[in-house]
Order: structure tokens, then sequence, then C-alpha cells
């Protein structure tokens, strides 16, 4: 009796791929954060101010941590307002555009955030750099002028709109905690 071999299949499966949280927020962020915000900006009063078209509307320096260099790992990605990624590397350094609706989130949760309630609960712990982990500072172009926001200098609130907005946005470039 004679044994036949399987047939070879025409095309190779896909390796199994990491669960991509920056996916999840995508999906999921997106409609919840444009419902939240359109909410949240019938009820304040007035005209809303406009976000300054000049300059990236998001920056997000990554500080510390070792490299396998040995040297430490600095970077910073930016978003333009035109919706490009690029990061500080050496060229090339283009990392691909952000959607219109992750922009248009992104926009609206910069107008609508408040910068003093996110800055008003100081970071008590030891900041990360100082045992080869990693400090975020956020730059956001807001409409009373830039604003920072440092991991190791304020307490974040990683469930707030402003920063689930940045990680559906940018999650795919920069990695973000879990709320």
């Amino acid at each position: 009796m004679e044994s036949r071999e399987p047939r070879r299949r025409a095309r190779r499966l896909a390796a199994m791929q990491p669960v991509s949280w920056a996916r999840l927020y995508r999906r999921v962020g997106i409609s919840w954060l444009l419902a939240a915000v359109v909410g949240l900006a019938g009820c304040a009063p007035g005209t809303p101010i406009a976000i300054p078209g000049t300059g990236p509307l998001v920056t997000v320096q990554t500080r510390g941590g070792m490299c396998p260099a040995g040297g430490m790992c600095d970077e910073t990605v930016t978003l333009e307002q035109d919706g490009r990624v690029h990061s500080s590397a050496k060229p090339p350094n283009d990392l691909g555009r952000v959607s219109v609706e992750g922009m248009t989130a992104l926009k609206a949760a910069i107008q609508a955030a408040d910068y003093t309630a996110l800055k008003s609960k100081p970071f008590t712990g030891e900041c990360p750099v100082n045992f080869d982990g990693q400090e975020l500072i956020f730059t956001f172009a807001a409409p009373g002028g830039n604003q920072r926001i440092a991991t190791c200098e304020v307490e974040v609130d990683w469930g707030d709109p402003l920063f689930v907005a940045v990680a559906t946005a940018l999650g795919e470039w920069i990695a973000l905690p879990l709320m």
C-alpha cells in the first residue's frame, strides 16, 4: 500500500501576532471618544477657541531607560497638524499618518481638556528613569498655549479622554500604560 503525502498549501499561514492595544483603542475608543467630546462640547459656555494651526499638535518625548547599545533611550514622536507622525531619530523618520477620525477626536480632546485639573495631582513615586525605566513628556498645542505634562511630575490619569485620544491616535508608535 502506497502512502500519499499531504498536498502542499499554495500560501503560508501568518504567524500569530501579539494583541495590539492600539488597535483595540482605535476600534472602540474613537467612536466613544467622539461621542463624549461632542457631548461635552455642547456643555461648554461661549464659543470654542481654535487650536493653534502652526507647529506640532502633540509631541511625546520618551526619556530614560537603557538601549541595547548601552546609551539612554531618548526619543520624541511628533504629530503634526496635518496628521503626519515622525520621530526625532535619524532620517528616514516618517512613521505614518493618523486617521481623520483620530485627528478629529484628538483635537477635540485637546480643546476640551482641563489642564489645571490634569496637572493638579503631583507625582509622588520614584521616577522610573532612576531604575532604567522611562518618563513620558507630553506637549499639547492647546488653545491657551502649549501645555506640558510629564509623568515624573504629574500623576497622569490614563483614563482621561485626552490620554485615551492620544493612545488611540499614537498608540501604534508609542507605548502608553494601560488604565
